[in-house]
């Protein structure tokens, strides 16, 4: 079993609530001068902000565990969190007036919330990059697949720590690896592994694997060694499969991916979408409306931008998206996005921020060739290039793709070979554990992405 991130995301959930419950009770105290229970006065009110802050703070990536969590981005984002909370309970308090606290004791309320939960993640970030109890891990194999493991488990929250490699090549024997060394071949494994007291192993030799060391391994396994594979452990801990590091061994035996053949997971997936890009498509006509305008005025051209791209099984089709680029962006060919590029007009550099050009969108959601959450879609001559270079990229074409991603939300906007990988990786990570749950959460991650700006171009 490998140990995750969980249950200190239950520990960060606790102490937000806790402190949410005690912001709540002390706040009419403080405005009133007098103690009372609010929770009996004002139940309806207590709850809504105490789930609104919570979902909030999952929105603004604040229950991320790999984040710094003692910086000013921290506090920035907490601060968002609780204007957001306070928008959202004024107006539900303007339709349910029987629910409101009153207007000082919500804002002596979100200012000890902000106070306390910043000052809880610095104490959490402090408790625990001190006090995490790591255990100890040899690495079986030194090669690139060891070192791109042992780099992974160097991570703060690592709940690993690598004592040692082991591998058979004699030119690797005593070699410093990073830190840790190789301290002998693999046939002495059980040797080694018991005079270091090390009862789990992560096997990191993910290609033509010996004979020999695979009955090592078995045998220690049977002596009651834990024996993992580098590409699960991988996964657990980054939320991304490995693409380099993974063989058709693997994928065809690891749990997973078989949700995509269950065709009721892809029935009520593809209901989602249909009623959702219906009733997006009708709420957001005037936005649609406002921004053709601007576009019209701003630069010749037309509004829409239609280009051909790769969808489920391969197929090609046309998207629809705001037009933010010059009418001549590609003249000489398909090209990258750059970082500033200067083919992006003055109104396309704010929809773009804002995500308002992929609105259109949902018109290919409401047809059927996309779907709202899935790895973004390709162009052709970008697919053809990308499948030479990746191992596995085709596997993204057997999901629709999406107006959002679990890259999307994770990784910064793509314009190499080296991005199309790394995005590759948590594209696979969807495709292997899709569900309605993790859709739900890169709905709500993406709310986050798209009020702080992250990845546009």
């Amino acid at each position: 079993m490998i140990p995750s991130f969980n249950y200190q995301r239950w520990i960060l959930l606790f102490g937000d609530v806790v402190l949410i419950l005690l912001a709540t009770q002390l706040s009419p105290w403080l405005r009133m001068g007098r103690p009372f229970n609010v929770f009996d006065i004002h139940t309806g009110a207590s709850t809504f902000t105490l789930l609104l802050y919570v979902i909030m703070l999952y929105i603004f990536d604040m229950y991320n565990i790999g984040r710094a969590f003692r910086s000013a981005d921290t506090v920035l984002r907490i601060a968002v969190t609780v204007c957001a909370v306070a928008v959202f309970s004024a107006f539900l308090f303007y339709s349910l007036p029987n629910w409101q606290y009153g207007r000082g004791i919500l804002f002596i309320q979100i200012l000890l919330v902000w106070g306390f939960l910043t000052g809880w993640r610095w104490i959490y970030s402090f408790i625990f990059s001190i006090s995490l109890n790591k255990k100890d891990v040899l690495i079986l194999g030194a090669g690139r697949c060891g070192t791109a493991l042992r780099h992974l488990l160097e991570a703060e929250f690592s709940p690993y720590r690598v004592v040692g490699f082991l591998d058979d090549d004699p030119a690797k024997q005593g070699k410093v690896m990073g830190s840790p060394k190789v301290l002998g071949p693999t046939e002495r494994f059980k040797e080694i592994a018991s005079k270091m007291r090390v009862n789990t192993a992560i096997l990191a030799i993910t290609h033509d694997r010996p004979s020999g060391l695979v009955r090592r391994v078995l045998e220690a396994r049977l002596n009651g060694m834990s024996i993992m594979e580098m590409p699960t452990v991988y996964e657990v801990l980054t939320k991304r499969v490995p693409v380099k590091h993974i063989c058709d061994h693997w994928l065809l035996f690891t749990d997973g991916f078989y949700l995509v053949s269950k065709e009721y997971m892809q029935k009520v997936k593809r209901l989602v979408d249909f009623v959702i890009s219906a009733l997006l498509l009708l709420g957001t006509l005037p936005i649609t409306v406002l921004s053709a305008l601007a576009i019209r005025f701003d630069s010749p051209g037309p509004v829409f931008f239609k280009q051909e791209r790769v969808g489920k099984n391969g197929l090609v089709f046309v998207l629809w998206k705001f037009r933010s680029m010059r009418q001549d962006a590609e003249q000489n060919g398909a090209v990258w996005a750059e970082e500033i590029d200067s083919r992006v007009t003055r109104v396309g550099k704010w929809i773009r921020l804002l995500r308002i050009d992929e609105i259109p969108q949902l018109y290919n959601v409401f047809r059927g060739e996309m779907s709202l959450i899935g790895p973004r879609p390709e162009r052709p001559e970008f697919i053809q290039e990308l499948e030479k270079q990746i191992p596995y990229y085709s596997i993204r074409h057997s999901v629709r793709p999406g107006i959002s991603g679990w890259a999307q939300v994770n990784y910064r906007y793509g314009a190499s070979v080296e991005d199309a990988l790394r995005k590759l990786e948590y594209d696979l990570y969807y495709i292997k554990n899709m569900s309605l749950l993790l859709d739900f959460k890169i709905i709500l991650k993406t709310i986050g992405v798209v009020l702080f700006g992250q990845g546009a171009r």
